[in-house]
This record gives structure tokens, sequence and C-alpha cells, in this order.
């Protein structure tokens, strides 16, 4: 008996993963559904029930049709609105590899497709479900919609090795995540002088130590903002902010709202 194993898709199948941030059916009316997307650290999957959505990207308006698919990439900017009301299914998420990577980065674009009859209806009735086949159902279709866009968009996926120093450091900053993080505390939790991280952190994920850290506290501190119940005062202190209002400032500058502005849309 001959036997071919190709063990390099035995990992990519156990590493690659969807991880899902939030989901939801929302329903909405006139200037409720306004706001303005800025490189978002996640990608947003929308399937367009009902209403007249529609996003701007550079000053180019781009109705969302009814019965179709979108996917914004993570990074990819944009402003929403509708016209009269919006329905829609919605997915924030994260297709990432074994180190955290998310492979949907590389992507420039918004994407769409119209999914066979019945599937968005199907997805809206498992979405009030409380059985695990029908979640299953669900990220089922999710995988499907993105395998689809992937194809017709003929995006290609890569998966990025890190050295060993920067996994620590990456792994570390997740962990102990605040604005106090030194490069000297990374290096030497990392067991390399401060000048050998710096330069492998910037050569390996483009961008230096202190913006990797700021844009990480800055996605969680969003995440808070729209799961918890935490002050704005409160999420400020624990990623060590001096007040909330240079935390506010911060904000602002990297998703275009103010704190409270961005928890009172809920942006979808």
């Amino acid at each position: 008996m001959i036997i071919d194993r190709n063990y390099t898709m035995n990992d990519n199948m156990n590493d690659i993963a969807i991880k899902l941030l939030d989901s939801g059916h929302a329903k909405t009316t006139g200037d409720h559904w306004v706001g303005n997307i800025v490189s978002p650290m996640y990608t947003r999957l929308y399937y367009i029930v009902g209403g007249t959505p529609y996003i701007i990207v550079n000053g180019e308006k781009r109705c969302l049709e009814v019965g179709k698919c979108y996917m914004f990439p993570t990074g990819f900017s944009f402003k929403h609105a509708c016209e009269s009301s919006m329905e829609q299914l919605y997915f924030h998420l994260n297709l990432h590899d074994f180190n955290g990577t998310d492979l949907l980065r590389s992507a420039n674009t918004v994407m769409e497709y119209t999914p066979p009859d019945g599937v968005i209806s199907d997805m809206l009735k498992y979405m009030y479900s409380t059985d695990p086949v029908d979640s299953l159902r669900v990220k089922n279709q999710i995988y499907t919609s993105i395998m689809t866009l992937i194809d017709k968009y003929g995006l290609k996926l890569k998966t990025v090795h890190y050295s060993r120093c920067v996994e620590l450091a990456m792994d570390y900053i997740k962990s102990h995540l605040n604005l106090r993080i030194s490069i000297s505390e990374l290096a030497a939790n990392s067991f390399v002088s401060e000048s050998t991280l710096a330069k492998k952190f910037k050569a390996e994920l483009g961008m230096t130590i202190g913006s990797y850290i700021d844009d990480s506290i800055l996605f969680e501190a969003e995440q808070l903002l729209m799961k918890s119940n935490l002050t704005v005062l409160q999420i400020s202190e624990r990623f060590g902010f001096c007040d909330q209002f240079y935390f506010s400032r911060r904000f602002k500058k990297k998703y275009g709202e103010t704190p409270q502005k961005y928890r009172k849309l809920h942006l979808i």
C-alpha cells in the first residue's frame, strides 16, 4: 500500500481559523446607520436583507444591494449610511493563521457576490437558534462566502513566520497590554537586545513596536466599548492613559469618532 501525506495541508487545516468578534441582525432607519470606518483591525462581512444602505469610498458612492454579500477586509476604510432604512446580517471576524496573522489584510477593496437563493433567509433563521448545529451551519456559510470571494477576486493568502524573539514580544504585549510596556521590558522577555528586537519587529511586521502596541490597545478599547458597560474613564485607566481626554483624542484619531459617540452609534 502506498500512502501520500501532505503535512503542510494538515497544518494549514489545523491552524487557519475564523475568530468571530461580533455578529448580529441589524435593522435601522434614517440617520441611525451613519458612520465612518477607519482602518479596522478586523474584516466585516455583510449580508444585505433589506433597505437602501450605501457606502462611500474615496468620494464615490456605492449602493449595497439586497440579496448580496459584501466583504470589507481588515484595514479597509469607508463611510456608510442609508437612504431610508437598512437591514443586514453582519459578522466581524479575523481569518488568521497559527500565529494570529490576519490572512485578509492583503486585500484592499470591497468584495461582493450573490449567494444562492435561500441562503440569507436561512442564515437569518439560524441566527436566532441556540442549537449548536445551526451555529455550525452559519459558520459553514461564512467559510463558503469567504472562499467564494477569494476565488472570485483571486486573493492570495500567505502565512507569515516570525522570528522567535518577535513572537515572544507579541505574546507579551497581548498578555500585558498597556501603554507603559517598554522596549527594554520586551527585549528582556524576548532574550535579545533592544536594537535587535526593534529591527526585527519593524522588518517582519512593517511597523514599530510602539505602533503595534498602540493599535492593539485601541482595538481592545473598541471591543470594550461595544461589549462592556465600562465607562470611558475605566477603559482609559485599564490601558494606562494619563486621562480619558488623551485617550479620547487617540481613539478619535484612529476611528474617526470620540469613544462616547462611537459607542452610541454602535457601528456595524
